[in-house]
């Protein structure tokens, strides 16, 4: 049985442009994450302050932060994966949404 699909990508090596990208993923999933941590709990932090709550709009917001880290991760390797795609194979068009 031949997969033409996987079979292109075994005979094309990955150039450095395609390496770096690659490489820079976690990278930008990490940052993300970390961005969006960062700033639910500043604000939870501040919101308890002038609410006089102990930890409750800290807690809700990071738990809260998670499914929007979650997508953003998502649409990154979706994006990266795309131009990947399209740097190993050019005859191929890209998706457009």
């Amino acid at each position: 049985m031949d997969d033409t699909g996987n079979q292109n990508l075994k005979e094309k090596p990955l150039s450095d442009r395609s390496s770096m990208q690659v490489a820079w993923i976690p990278l930008k999933a990490g940052c993300l994450t970390f961005s969006l941590a960062v700033v639910a709990i500043l604000v939870g932090l501040w919101l308890d302050a002038r609410l006089g709550t102990a930890t409750r709009w800290t807690l809700i917001l990071l738990i809260g932060s998670a499914p929007f880290a979650l997508t953003g991760v998502y649409l990154i390797v979706r994006r990266a994966m795309r131009r990947l795609r399209a740097d190993i194979d050019p005859t191929e068009p890209e998706e457009e949404h």
